[in-house]
C-alpha cells in the first residue's frame, strides 16, 4: 500500500497491514468502526501512531493483551510488527469482537479475541508481558487490574493526551516514561512499569 511506503513501513508488514486496512474500511462503512477522515488519516492517526508502542513492548516475544481493543488498534498493528508475540484482545462489544475475529483470521495472527471487559473473569489466570491500550480512560482502575497480573519485567504502555499523561507522574507505584507521539499534538506514549520494592 503507497499510502504506508510513504511513511517508511514496507515489506511484508506493509502488505499485512494493508489488508487490515481495507478490512477496516471496508467494515467501516457499516459499522462505524474508527472515526477518520480518509485512508491517509486513518494510516498517520491510527496505524503509524499504534506501531509507535512496538519498540517499548519490552522481549523479542512475550503475550499482549489490548484492552478495549475496539477495531484492533494498537494490537493489531503492534502484533504485525512484532510477529513472535501473542495477544488477546479484549473488546465487550459483540460487532468489533466480531471484527476483531475476522482480522486475526485474515492477517494470521498468533491472538485471540475476548468478548468482555477487562476486569471480568475471563482473563483470571492470564499473565501478559504488556498490557496495551489507547484512549480507554480510566487509567487507575487499569493499572490497579494490570499490576498483580503482569510478568516480572512487565509493562503497560497507554496512548492518552497530554492532560492525561500527567496526572501518571504522581503515581509512586509506577516508573512511568512519557513521550511525545510524532505529528500528532498533545497526544503522548506513557510506558509504565511497576516498582518492586
Amino acid at each position: 500500500m503507497a499510502i504506508l511506503g510513504r511513511h517508511g513501513v514496507g515489506g511484508e508488514m506493509a502488505e499485512r497491514l494493508g489488508v487490515y486496512l481495507e478490512l477496516l474500511e471496508r467494515w467501516g462503512r457499516t459499522h462505524n468502526l474508527v472515526r477518520h477522515g480518509g485512508r491517509e488519516e486513518l494510516v498517520v492517526r491510527h496505524v503509524l501512531e499504534s506501531l509507535h508502542g512496538a519498540g517499548h513492548l519490552g522481549g523479542d516475544r512475550g503475550l499482549l493483551v489490548d484492552v478495549g481493543s475496539g477495531a484492533g488498534l494498537p494490537g493489531v498493528p503492534l502484533l504485525v510488527a512484532r510477529p513472535r508475540w501473542r495477544g488477546i484482545l479484549v473488546e465487550p462489544r459483540t460487532k468489533r469482537w466480531t471484527f476483531l475475529r475476522l482480522v486475526i483470521r485474515e492477517l494470521g495472527l498468533e491472538a485471540e479475541a475476548l468478548g468482555c471487559r477487562y476486569d471480568d473473569p475471563c482473563l483470571d489466570g492470564v499473565r501478559p508481558d504488556a498490557v496495551v491500550s489507547r484512549a480507554l480512560g480510566g487509567y487507575g482502575a487499569l493499572l490497579e487490574w494490570a499490576a498483580p497480573r503482569l510478568e516480572h519485567g512487565g509493562r503497560v504502555v497507554l496512548w492518552m493526551g497530554e492532560a492525561e499523561a500527567e496526572t501518571l507522574r504522581s503515581m509512586a507505584q509506577w516508573r512511568v516514561i512519557l513521550s511525545p507521539l510524532p505529528d500528532l499534538e498533545r497526544s503522548v506514549l506513557a510506558v509504565l512499569q511497576p516498582c518492586f520494592t
